[in-house]
């Protein structure tokens, strides 16, 4: 392995470090927030907005910036703990998560720099890609667009409409990442609703599909670097991850989906996370 890929997986991982100390801080000051779906897509956030979207903080609505949307749109501290780090607002607006005015709602606001669209209501968030990509399309622009699903989100059938909709266009502009971290609000995934054979499901509906270990993050550069996986075709990335992951207590538990972050649970979280390498 080459010393620049040395450094690079290094800085990834330690602005993962970042983000997920960054979403506590911001569910600590908002005194609750979606702990566990933002957690689990930290690692990915990190490869997508310090390696792979091509984006200009200072310029957020660059017209030939690629896009990505938050589909599961519950996880918006994990997102905003990552522009706070990419430089679209200061770092210490994450005080002010869930705050009369703020910026930084529990869910993604398009008022919020680097938003690209206001998410929350699950199973739309494909819908929307699609139309982004498709957009790209028919103005020739070369932006790429990448939507963030949840698994217990893809219970919804409006994914399902996108998926054959994109499949049928041909859209390999569009990629989707599945954070599949196995368990939603009430319960895991399985209990609930179960998604299996997820990957054959996303391929039986014409895209091409890769599963990776969500928090590898040589896995996950590598995935990001190959996109599109094949010409025409959309490209779908099935991400293995753990709800909550980096702190022990909230880790594979939907009791942790969204909680309380008290003075004390925020101490604890911080001090399991510890700071970079």
């Amino acid at each position: 392995m080459s010393s620049n890929r040395d450094a690079l997986l290094k800085r990834l991982r330690d602005e993962a470090v970042m983000i997920r100390r960054g979403l506590w801080r911001a569910f600590h000051n908002g005194g609750s927030g979606h702990v566990g779906g933002s957690s689990s897509a930290a690692d990915m956030l990190s490869a997508l907005y310090f390696h792979h979207l091509r984006l200009r903080p200072a310029e957020p609505d660059w017209p030939d910036r690629d896009r990505f949307v938050l589909s599961k749109g519950h996880a918006n501290g994990g997102l905003v703990a990552a522009l706070a780090r990419a430089g679209f607002f200061p770092e210490d607006e994450l005080d002010t998560f869930y705050g009369f005015e703020s910026l930084l709602g529990m869910h993604p606001d398009i008022k919020c720099p680097g938003v690209e669209m206001s998410t929350g209501g699950l199973g739309h968030g494909l819908s929307i890609g699609l139309g982004m990509a498709l957009g790209a399309r028919l103005q020739a622009k070369e932006f790429r667009t990448i939507v963030m699903l949840g698994d217990g989100e893809l219970q919804e059938g409006s994914n399902w409409e996108a998926a054959m909709h994109a499949a049928h266009l041909r859209l390999a502009e569009l990629t989707a990442i599945v954070d599949y971290n196995k368990v939603q609000q009430s319960d895991h995934v399985g209990t609930l609703l179960g998604l299996e054979p997820l990957a054959d499901k996303w391929r039986a509906f014409g895209w091409e599909v890769r599963e990776i270990d969500g928090h590898d993050m040589e896995q996950i550069i590598d995935a990001l670097d190959a996109l599109p996986f094949v010409a025409e075709k959309p490209s779908l990335l099935v991400a293995h991850t753990v709800k909550g992951k980096g702190v022990g207590f909230a880790e594979d538990t939907y009791t942790w989906h969204m909680n309380m972050v008290t003075d004390e649970v925020y101490a604890e979280a911080l001090a399991e996370l510890g700071e970079p390498s």
